[in-house]
Parts: C-alpha cells; sequence; structure tokens
C-alpha cells in the first residue's frame, strides 16, 4: 500500500502547483503540512491505516478527473507535471528523500529524550493505529506532548507493516525537516550536477550551524525551527501568488508547528506577530484573512488540549509550570550559578556544541551576525528601509523575548536540573531550545537575499556562511558516522533491558497490535532504577507501564491498592520481592497463592479492588 501513499502525496504536491502555478519545491511543505493533519484527525479514530484506502480514492478520483479533461488541457497538464519533475530543484529533492532514507535505514533509537516520549510515543502509534485509550498512553510522564512530527515518523514506519523498524522512524522525522527546507532549492536553475549535488549538501548543512540534537535523536525542536523559518518566508514571499495559496499556506504551517511541541504555542505567537506587523508596514489590509490564519491553529491547539483534558493526559513539566504559577514550587538556591552558567554559554560556547575548522558561533555573536545581515541587506539594496527596519527590530525584540524566557525556565521549571550549572549543559539547552530563533531567522534571511540578490554574491555569502560556521563531525554522524556505534547502542539497550525486563514485555504481550491498557510494574524497594524504566517503556510499548517499588517487609495491602489506584492500572505485575511481602498480595487475590513474575487483572468489586490471573 506504500506505493499508493506516495503516489497520492506526489499528485498532491504536483496539483497544488499546477492549480496556484507554484514551483513543486515551494509546495512541497504545503503537502506535507496537508498529510500531517490528516493523520492528526485519523489518530483520533483509531484509523491511521485508513489512509491508505483515501490515498487509493484520491488516485482514482484524480484519474477520473483528468480523463474527463478537454485534450487541451490534459497536454498542458502533462507539460507542467514534465517540467516541475525534471526541474533541478525537484530532482534534487527526491534524490535527498532517497539517500537520506537508505542512509539512516539501520539507525537505531540511542537518544535519553526519544527513549523517554519521541520513540516511544511514535511506537505506541505504530501498533495502536492512532491515539492511546484513557490512562493508556505510553510515556505517561510526557502525555500532552503534542504529536505533529509523529505522523510523519508513522507515515514512514507504516512502508513496513508488520514490524517497527526505527531506522524509518528517523527516515520520516528527516524527511519532514527537508521538506520545509527543499522551498531554498529554488535557487538551482540549471540541470548541473555539480550544483544539485552542492546545493543538497549545503541544504544538510545549514540546520547544523545552530542545532546538531536533531542528527542524534528525533525530537521536535528542529521541526519547529524550519516549520517557523518557512513560515516567515510564507509572509514575506507574496509576489505572483494567488490569496487563497498566500494565506492558506501560513495557516497550514502554523497549524502544524502549534503540534510539534508545547512550546509550539510561542513561535506561532512571534509569527503572528510577524505577520501583522508585516501587513501593516506593507500597507495592506486583509483582516479576514489574518483573522483565519489565527483561529485554525488557535483551534488546532484546542482540539488537542480537550483531548488530553478528557484522557487526563499531562506532562511532569506541564505539572511543574503549573506549581510554579500557583507558588508552590521550592524554588532551589543555586539560581546566581544557573545566571553564570546561562551568561558564559551564551556569550562564549560555540552554539553547536563542537568546534569547526573555522568559525566557532556563540549564541550571542550570531544573535548580533542576524541583525548586521539585516543592516547589509538594506545596504546593498536586497531589502528597502522600511523593510529592514521593521525585520530588524522583529528579530532583536523577539530575540530579546525568547532568551528571556529560556533564562527563566533554567531558573523555574529546569531549576533541579543541575547539568545545568555548567556551561557545557547550558549551551546544549539553549542550542536546541533556541532552535526556532536562530534557524528560522536564518531561514528568512536567506530567502531574501538568494531571491533578492542580483548577482552571485548572494549565493556565495549564503554558501561561505554555512560551510564557515557548521557542525561536520555532526552532519556525517546524523547520516553515516552512527553506524560506528549502532552495535553499542543495542548492547547497552541489551544490558539495561535485563532478564526480567524482557519476560515482563513477553507477559503484558508487547509489540502487538492492541494494546491491554495500563500496567504497574513494581519491584523490590532495593532495585530502583529510573533508567531502566524508562529502557523498559520503550520496548513494552504501545503498553503503557508504571513503576513502583516496595519494601517486602513493610507492605500492606492498602499500599498496593493505593499504588495501583494511583496509577490508574488496569494491571498489576510484580517481579520478586525479598521478605513477606506475598501475603500482603495474596489477600488480594481471594486468598489463592499469589504469583511473581505473573499478569494479574485489577478488578473493582463495588470498591473493593481483587487481582485475578490474566488468561489472554
Amino acid at each position: 500500500m506504500g506505493i499508493f501513499q506516495i503516489a497520492a502525496l506526489l499528485i498532491l504536491i504536483l496539483g497544488i502547483s499546477w492549480k496556484f502555478k507554484v514551483r513543486m519545491v515551494e509546495t512541497i511543505p504545503v503537502g506535507v503540512s496537508i498529510l500531517v493533519l490528516l493523520l492528526y484527525l485519523l489518530c483520533f479514530l483509531r484509523g491511521l491505516t485508513f489512509s491508505d484506502y483515501l490515498a487509493m480514492m484520491f488516485l482514482i478520483a484524480v484519474g477520473i478527473s483528468f480523463f474527463r479533461m478537454s485534450e487541451k488541457k490534459r497536454r498542458e497538464m502533462l507539460l507542467f507535471v514534465r517540467k516541475e519533475l525534471t526541474d533541478p530543484g525537484t530532482i534534487t529533492a527526491l534524490v535527498m528523500v532517497i539517500v537520506v532514507t537508505v542512509c539512516v535505514k539501520d539507525k537505531a533509537v540511542s537518544w535519553w529524550d526519544d527513549y523517554n516520549f519521541w520513540a516511544t510515543d511514535a511506537k505506541s502509534l505504530f501498533y495502536l493505529n492512532g491515539f492511546a485509550d484513557k490512562y493508556a498512553n505510553v510515556a505517561a510522564e510526557f502525555g500532552d506532548y503534542p504529536p505533529g512530527t509523529q505522523m510523519m515518523k508513522w507515515w514512514f514506519l507504516h512502508f513496513s507493516p508488520d514490524y517497527f523498524e526505527e531506522g524509518l522512524m528517523f527516515a520520516g522525522y528527516y524527511f519532514m525537516n527537508l521538506a520545509f527546507l527543499f522551498p531554498l532549492l529554488r535557487i538551482l536553475k540549471k540541470r548541473n550536477v555539480l550544483q544539485m549535488v552542492a546545493g543538497a549538501v549545503v541544504l544538510w548543512l545549514f540546520p547544523v550551524v545552530a542545532e546538531a540534537f536533531w542528527l542524534d535523536g528525533c525530537c521536535a525542536d528542529l521541526t519547529m525551527a524550519v516549520i517557523y523559518g518557512a513560515f516567515l518566508v510564507s509572509v514575506v514571499d507574496r509576489e505572483g501568488h494567488d490569496r487563497l495559496f498566500y494565506y492558506g499556506r501560513q495557516a497550514l504551517y502554523l497549524m502544524v508547528l502549534v503540534l510539534c511541541k508545547n512550546t509550539g504555542f510561542i513561535w506561532v505567537a512571534f509569527g503572528l506577530l510577524f505577520d501583522y506587523g508585516y501587513h501593516l508596514v506593507s500597507r495592506k489590509k486583509a483582516y479576514r484573512a489574518l483573522l483565519l490564519v489565527t483561529l485554525l491553529p488557535v483551534l488546532t491547539e484546542g482540539s488537542w488540549l480537550a483531548f488530553c483534558l478528557l484522557n487526563r493526559r499531562v506532562a511532569k513539566l506541564t505539572g511543574t509550570a503549573i506549581q510554579m504559577a500557583t507558588g508552590s514550587m521550592n524554588i532551589p538556591f543555586y539560581q546566581e550559578g544557573m545566571v553564570k552558567a546561562f551568561v558564559e554559554a551564551f556569550v562564549k560556547w560555540p552554539l553547536h556544541r563542537a568546534n569547526t575548522f573555522a568559525i566557532d558561533l556563540s549564541p550571542l555573536s550570531l544573535f548580533c551576525l542576524i541583525l548586521l545581515l539585516i543592516f547589509f541587506m538594506y545596504r546593498f539594496h536586497i531589502i528597502n528601509k522600511r523593510m529592514a527596519v521593521y525585520t530588524g527590530l522583529f528579530m532583536l525584540v523577539t530575540g530579546v523575548l525568547f532568551y528571556s524566557f529560556n533564562l527563566i525556565s533554567h531558573l523555574t521549571i529546569f531549576a533541579v536540573e543541575t547539568q545545568y550549572l555548567e556551561p557545557y549543559g547550558m549551551i546544549c539547552s539553549i542550542e536546541r531550545y533556541g532552535a526556532p530563533f536562530m534557524i528560522g531567522g536564518l531561514y528568512l534571511i536567506a530567502w531574501m537575499i538568494l531571491k533578492e540578490s542580483k548577482t552571485l554574491w548572494g549565493v556565495v555569502l549564503c554558501l561561505a556562511f554555512v560551510l564557515l560556521t557548521t557542525d561536520y563531525q555532526a552532519a556525517y554522524r546524523g547520516l553515516i558516522g552512527y553506524r560506528n556505534g549502532i552495535t553499542e547502542v543495542l548492547e547497552q539497550r541489551d544490558e539495561i533491558v535485563d532478564v526480567a525486563a524482557e519476560w515482563f514485555c513477553e507477559s503484558v504481550n508487547a509489540g502487538r497490535r492492541e494494546s491491554i491498557g495500563r500496567v504497574l510494574y513494581l519491584r523490590d524497594i532495593s532495585d530502583v532504577s529510573w533508567v531502566r524504566n524508562t529502557y523498559i517503556s520503550f520496548e513494552a510499548a504501545p503498553v503503557s507501564v508504571m513503576y513502583g517499588n516496595m519494601d517486602a517487609d513493610n507492605i500492606e495491602s492498602q499500599d498496593i491498592v493505593n499504588a495501583i489506584q494511583n496509577a490508574h492500572a488496569g494491571f498489576l505485575y510484580v517481579d520478586k520481592l525479598e521478605g513477606s511481602g506475598s501475603k500482603a498480595f495474596t489477600l488480594l487475590t481471594d486468598n489463592e497463592e499469589f504469583e511473581y513474575s505473573c499478569l494479574y487483572q485489577v478488578v473493582d468489586l463495588g470498591g473493593e479492588v481483587r487481582l485475578t490471573k490474566y488468561d489472554e
């Protein structure tokens, strides 16, 4: 069925290009946005695989419409399709997708945040065909994390319907990021192999100027960055575009952006601020259109928040933020050390943590360079004075606001995470969370230079900037170099997920198309390991697992009941406890001998909890 999905997406993109007379490389992110939102809707119905049938129906409808056209119009359309498919930008984009997919096919989950949520949740979507039921979502501590980036991971994972291929998940993640960068390939005018290869290489290297985490994991920060940058470009890229395409593209980008991460609303707000200001500076009145561009992402965010509220999905950071807002959070005493680390990292440390052979830019130096580039664009008549002043002020204000938010978050929400007391830990945070500002701003500047510059110097400037400041080691590691550590990654995973955990995963039917729901996994008080818990959750997906530790010599039946109810668990699994704890469990099994390493179903009998052995 994968061939129908791919064909449908390509035809959708080509259809948008034909309808609005826009180059295909510019409509790729539009088509991807539509696909992401469609899959998002299907997730609520647990009907992701229904997209196969929708793809086939779409292809049939297109085929019927094509043959009902006049011969003249069919000829015009075929000529347009041929022109777009042989366009150097399109060829480069398609080849990049194929090459990247092949290169990362053996990639395995290795990054902590992927185990915590991004990969574990994608695995759950793959097996459940959509969102989990109430109190059944994996990665329960990150329950309200939006699923925008997960949709494209599922789309690629679906090409291997019988087995969860981690490499396909990364391919989907990289494709989504590249899709929003592909409009920059419009600069390619001729089918020159060297130019096309150079364009592909620089496009891959471009984000690594300011952010390298995306090359090791599959979190949403880089995705937010490229979508935010693409949105800023969609605001200023008005000339020659149909009104529906101009505003429709903006709305689609913001709807996807707000679904990428909890902090997506910040960048949506900044994007809308830029949009309103641009219309004011350009003296263009479009109140209804701007209202629609504003309302659609708000409604999209509202749909996700409502779903989380109904299904009691909440992230631990959301809870921390609520505590902070209500004044009930105890802030550690070392704020001064946190501020010192932030200032040192912001001013001195290379933004992508590693040294380059040429120029190492700190966050502050790149911030200043962005403002300087805007000034030079005005001096060399790339943009007019009004646009230069407006863009410069926008970048200055939003930059100051964001980095102020970033510092405040470290003094409050992240205050207990002591790794940020060191400049290295702090630069990692600044790099990752600041990606939308840095890469989004650079995206806008690069587009302005490449579009408006009438000479080769604009192209040379953009190439030189990327090639002199990017992190080549990270770019290589993300695509090819990761293979050197694959064996170590898998061995570490096998070591952490011990034999007892493997038996647990088998007992709860991990890796099946249906989940039994939420399981409380209890171990001895001496066996506390939150690292192992996270790895087990990944292996157990799509089953939702909560964890607890108990002292067998001091355990009572009510303690067990409280743990089950607090976890909202429908099942209980207990590793062997050292001591006499089995007596407390036996009281809940109607005096049948309780067995360790055995799955029990929780039965509520009028307020009394009982445990019965689970038979599949």
